[in-house]
């Protein structure tokens, strides 16, 4: 994990180990972003303001999890009205602290009572004297209880409180310190001299480390990171924190240090949490600083640790969770769900008992909204011993969810078929059926596919969304070079392009991007496709059917009798339907069309094994573009290395190049997967004169693809490599991708 510039210059400027001047210089490129942080310097760099501004908040898909998601976050429409929290939202309020919560971190870690109320008379929370409350508390067992049932203090004092707590600086130090030992900045006994230091002789003891600081900023660091899977905390520091308050923020206790500073060390997703490190500070009366883990596997290590333990329902002073719960049952008044937890975070909880406590309509909602917010192309809900597995498509790899436990299996199946207007009743043959929803400012369709397997249905949702094919070819990632020949094949009155490459490779959305380049109103365009998937304005769009006769060939057919201007034919399946297409592009009509072919010159094999002849397709065709899918490297989180030899020969690369390329680490943005989103890398051939030599005296596919790397627009492999110094990409991903096939 990688934290942005700006936390990590408010973080050392508050600490004290870089002056202003040089806060300055760490914040100069991102003075845009950090104008309202400036505000927040004047007062408290360490609020939860901090988090706001960096857009460090919101929800997060992680993996083998359950309900992850409810909707979006508060904020505000286009029209200025504030949306409601969404159910998500309000059943896991950071830090959100019950009366008894609070009561039982104080009672384990018995800070000093003193110190407790000064530091609230500090913050100006108190309405009665710091003299008169430790009086009415009294001293021995039970002042904690005492104090906090006198009326006087409350959860959201403790909060306001804990951030002005003198526990607070030595959070940040110990956050500071562990980056820069991190980082290679500073040796371990560099820090334990600091450290020592400041318990000794205080905040004015901690050196300026300005030059330092700035080069470490610059350098891109990493967050210290633990895996939580291996971390088995003492029982009596588990048994020190309440399970509920763990389980929502969530967090998970590591350890706890005497030297050479007494701290409590916690991993949390993002240690930048400043807010929970205060609290907790406050009330054990430590300093405490976080480590990075992955949320999913803080949370499965949280089930882990308190499994078979109940959790308690939602506490009756949450007034958001209480009207979210409200809310999600006016929308599913058929099935009341029977309990929710306090910690039923959508990521949260073990795995059955929370989708067992709720309805059907809500798991399919939760589960509909989750791969919108998340981009998924499919849902797929399949039978998995007793329950249902739920995984996501996203960048073109399928992805474990959450599991819908037995008890709630038929009546998911159930209801999303009664969304798509399927016979609930039959379940021994396919169906396929369709319904469209909108979800916050978008439109969108969903495709419903069942299937019946020998242990239950299997149910395939297609997500559906318009905007993806409101593209332009540069908006796909084809670079300018390719893309200006591109737009001269497709501005010709006549011609047949062709977009070759395997299933799930873009074609159709080169297509499309394509068609939205010539739509305009002088012409008249006529598409065939199976399915049509997305409704384009101004095209008219034919979908096959083979039960009233419309195959691509006859619908094709049919087409050319409707004066068309532009064609384009969802794919060339058959001999009949390629040489119809052939004679469109000779007389006088410009085609679109794709084959599954994995080189652009093996469409010509392809071709000519159908039976076209030669000399048809030099004439008719244009030109055709060969194309593949490959994942973008999060911006979040992708690292920066240096090339080995090795790899460059892997990658047909100069060996000799010692430019920095990048590649994947995973955090949260990304669903620790390194990447996020797709980008086209494409091979052009156009129909020249070297080429129709060649196809008329009958050459092979590989010498085609000798003659076509001569025109100079480059291979699949040199496309994609051309994204690796640009940060786009991994070579990982390429060696995935293409290399195999080269």
């Amino acid at each position: 994990m990688k934290s942005h510039p700006i936390r990590l210059a408010s973080l050392f400027y508050e600490t004290g180990m870089i002056d202003s001047a040089t806060f300055s210089l760490c914040t100069k490129a991102y003075e845009s972003e950090s104008k309202p942080l400036l505000d927040v310097l004047r007062q408290d760099v360490s609020l939860k303001s901090i988090r706001e501004l960096m857009s460090w908040t919101g929800s997060t898909l992680t993996m083998e999890i359950n309900l992850p998601f409810a909707g979006k976050s508060d904020k505000a429409d286009k029209g200025g009205k504030k949306q409601g929290p969404s159910l998500h939202d309000a059943l896991s309020q950071p830090l959100y602290l019950t009366k008894e919560e609070t009561k039982a971190l104080l009672n384990a870690w018995k800070p000093p009572v003193k110190e407790l109320v000064a530091t609230l008379h500090e913050a100006s929370v108190l309405d009665v004297a710091p003299e008169d409350l430790l009086k009415s508390a009294g001293k021995g067992e039970g002042v904690y209880n005492r104090l906090m049932d006198t009326g006087h203090v409350h959860s959201k004092d403790i909060l306001r409180a804990a951030s002005v707590g003198k526990t607070k600086r030595a959070n940040r130090l110990l956050l500071a310190l562990n980056l820069l030992k991190h980082n290679d900045v500073l040796l371990e006994e560099d820090c334990d001299t600091i450290l020592q230091r400041y318990r000794e002789e205080g905040p004015n003891s901690i050196p300026l480390l300005n030059q330092e600081v700035l080069a470490f900023i610059k350098s891109e660091p990493e967050m210290p990171e633990v895996n939580a899977r291996q971390v088995h905390p003492p029982a009596d520091l588990l048994s020190a924190l309440p399970e509920t308050f763990i389980r929502q923020n969530p967090f998970l206790p590591y350890r706890r240090l005497q030297a050479p500073l007494d701290r409590l060390e916690i991993l949390l997703p993002d240690p930048f949490y400043v807010e929970l490190t205060d609290t907790l500070a406050f009330l054990t009366g430590i300093p405490v600083v976080g480590y990075y883990a992955a949320e999913s596997d803080i949370i499965s290590r949280i089930n882990e640790l308190f499994e078979g333990r109940t959790a308690p329902s939602v506490p009756s002073e949450a007034p958001a969770a209480r009207a979210a719960v409200s809310k999600a049952e006016k929308a599913a008044p058929e099935q009341t769900p029977r309990s929710r937890a306090k910690s039923a975070a959508p990521d949260q909880a073990p795995t059955d008992k929370i989708a067992d406590s709720h309805s059907a309509v809500e798991i399919v909602s939760l589960i509909i909204e989750g791969g919108v917010q998340h981009s998924a192309t499919d849902v797929h809900l399949e039978p998995h011993g007793q329950d249902l597995r739920v995984r996501y498509r996203i960048d073109g790899r399928l992805r474990t969810i959450m599991h819908v436990p037995a008890s709630q299996v038929l009546s998911v199946t159930s209801r999303i078929k009664v969304l798509a207007n399927l016979d609930v009743t039959e379940r021994r043959r396919p169906q396929d059926g369709h319904f469209s929803l909108k979800i916050g400012e978008g439109a969108f369709d969903f495709r419903i596919s069942t299937l019946p397997t020998h242990i239950g249905e299997k149910t395939v949702i297609r997500i559906l969304d318009e905007s993806r094919v409101m593209l332009s070819l540069n908006d796909l990632g084809m670079p300018a070079n390719q893309s200006a020949v591109v737009n001269k094949w497709i501005s010709r009155p006549h011609g047949l392009l062709l977009v070759t490459g395997p299933t799930g490779s873009g074609k159709t959305s080169t297509l499309y991007a394509a068609l939205n380049t010539v739509n305009n109103e002088i012409s008249n365009i006529v598409t065939i496709e199976d399915p049509v998937e997305y409704r384009l304005d101004g095209i008219n769009q034919v979908q096959v059917d083979p039960t009233f006769d419309i195959s691509f060939a006859q619908g094709l057919r049919s087409i050319l009798r409707q004066d068309p201007d532009i064609i384009m034919v969802g794919e060339i399946r058959d001999p009949e339907t390629a040489r119809i297409a052939m004679r469109a592009a000779l007389t006088g009509h410009l085609v679109f069309s794709t084959l599954h072919t994995n080189t652009a010159a093996g469409a010509m094999a392809t071709l000519m094994n159908m039976g076209i002849e030669p000399y048809m397709l030099t004439s008719a065709i244009t030109g055709v573009i060969n194309q593949r899918l490959i994942r973008v490297l999060c911006k979040e989180c992708k690292k920066p290395f240096i090339p080995i030899k090795g790899l460059l020969e892997q990658l047909k690369m100069d060996t000799k190049s010692r430019k920095r390329m990048w590649k994947a680490k995973g955090c949260a943005a990304c669903l620790t997967t390194g990447y996020k989103g797709r980008t086209g890398v494409y091979e052009i051939m156009p129909m020249n004169q070297a080429l129709s030599d060649a196809i008329l005296a009958g050459k092979n596919e590989h010498e085609l693809v000798d003659i076509m790397q001569q025109s100079g627009f480059g291979t699949l492999l040199e496309s994609a490599a051309a994204k690796l110094y640009d940060g786009i990409t991994s070579p990982e991903e390429i060696l995935e991708t293409l290399v195999v096939e080269e």
